[in-house]
């Protein structure tokens, strides 16, 4: 999974925990739910980012919680529960000037030992603590000196990511600036290259904007390396990354999904990810009917064209009552086939439609848990789907008012 600046944590409370607060759950296949980086804690989503990501390399996901001393995990064991907290570096909180309105932090592997690295991107550049065996981190240091804010990089102009795009198994730092996309190559020995524009497009004097075009970074074509899929005026354009560490020059691979067709940033979230398990990424956007994929065609050499966009499910869109502001939509492979997911938190609960080398099945009630009108809100309460106990399947992890709970696949 490529890392953008947020997980995907899927947490929640139970039924005796969030009562008193307005939130009522209910369902089987719980894991024992845990008072831990909740809102009762003082965990507040627009203070304290939190994330799901394997910071000791055993093959599940941890609870990686930047708050105000400093960065605290929860590790991930067999049975789907959690240890208790530890706080496993004063560093990268908001006690050390880490605003969420200013820097941002995540998690990722960037020296490839098959353990998420802690990131922060701060005042001066990127500051990187490297995670040891032990669980443990190094002291926080400058690795890069780039995408900061004193190189004038701005939350509400600059989008940065964490993804390996050139597929050498290690981890590097994308970011969308002004002239266009830099990167800084992670290395092995757990140092970067030094930062460069490696695309002259996609930035903001090419007129993309925060507010209106999406961008992502995702593996579309298969072959190891993440590329760079921007949702655009016109419609979705990519370049995509190579093994030599060079992109191809954008094109417009898919005439929809676009400003110009009607996609609006705060009414239609789009993702990329294989819902057909072909090997190949799709293009996925909650429109206003409902969902709306573009397959991609497998062609030789690998190169990827696409199928024209159809209209898969009549659900999880604007007409059926979904908002960007109350209902997260996502995708996720529940059932370890390899096929992603979409995976929505609506009023009533929680729904899912399977992907499938035929068209997306029809939504059906996962649980009737997590639900908007059972209070859970993604002002208060984040939740984020990964893979808790190692079993090849992502789970539910709700934070909820004061108890953090996870629904095992």
């Amino acid at each position: 999974m490529n890392h953008s600046l947020a997980s995907r944590l899927v947490t929640g409370a139970s039924s005796a925990g969030v009562v008193a607060a307005g939130v009522v759950v209910a369902g089987p296949a719980h894991a024992a739910a845990q008072p831990y980086f909740t809102y009762t804690n003082g965990w507040r989503v627009d203070e304290h980012v939190r994330e799901l990501a394997d910071v000791n390399g055993d093959g599940r996901a941890d609870v990686v919680g930047f708050g105000d001393p400093g960065t605290f995990v929860a590790y991930g064991r067999a049975d789907g529960t959690f240890t208790a907290p530890v706080l496993a570096i004063r560093d990268y909180g908001t006690d050390q000037g880490w605003a969420w309105e200013e820097a941002q932090r995540t998690t990722g592997d960037v020296n490839g030992d098959g353990r998420a690295d802690l990131i922060g991107f701060g005042t001066k550049g990127v500051q990187v603590s490297y995670a040891r065996p032990d669980g443990s981190f190094t002291p926080a240091a400058q690795t890069v000196d780039d995408f900061g804010w004193a190189q004038r990089w701005t939350v509400e102009r600059h989008p940065r990511h964490v993804a390996d795009v050139n597929g050498d198994g290690i981890e590097d730092i994308v970011g969308f600036g002004d002239a266009g996309v830099r990167v800084a190559y992670g290395r092995a020995n757990s140092t970067f290259a030094p930062a460069a524009l490696k695309i002259g497009d996609f930035g903001v004097n090419q007129g993309w904007r925060v507010d209106q075009h999406p961008r992502q970074l995702t593996d579309v074509n298969d072959d190891g390396a993440a590329d760079v899929v921007g949702f655009g005026y016109g419609g979705t354009w990519i370049s995509y990354g190579r093994t030599d560490s060079t992109f191809t020059d954008p094109g417009l691979e898919v005439r929809d999904f676009g400003v110009a067709q009607g996609w609006q940033v705060d009414q239609h979230p789009r993702t990329v990810g294989d819902v057909t398990g072909d090997g190949r990424a799709d293009i996925v956007g909650f429109g206003h009917r409902g969902i709306h994929v573009a397959r991609s065609i497998p062609t030789l050499p690998r190169n990827i064209n696409f199928y024209p966009t159809a209209l898969e499910v009549a659900d999880f869109g604007v007409a059926q009552g979904w908002r960007v502001d109350r209902h997260p939509r996502l995708l996720a492979d529940l059932t370890g086939d390899g096929v992603e997911d979409v995976v929505g938190f609506g009023n009533a609960g929680t729904w899912v439609s399977y992907g499938s080398a035929a068209p997306l099945t029809g939504p059906q009630l996962l649980t009737p848990e997590f639900g908007y009108t059972s209070g859970w809100t993604p002002q208060k309460y984040p939740r984020l789907l990964g893979d808790v106990n190692g079993d090849g399947r992502d789970d539910i992890v709700a934070f909820g008012h004061s108890q953090l709970s996870v629904r095992l696949s």
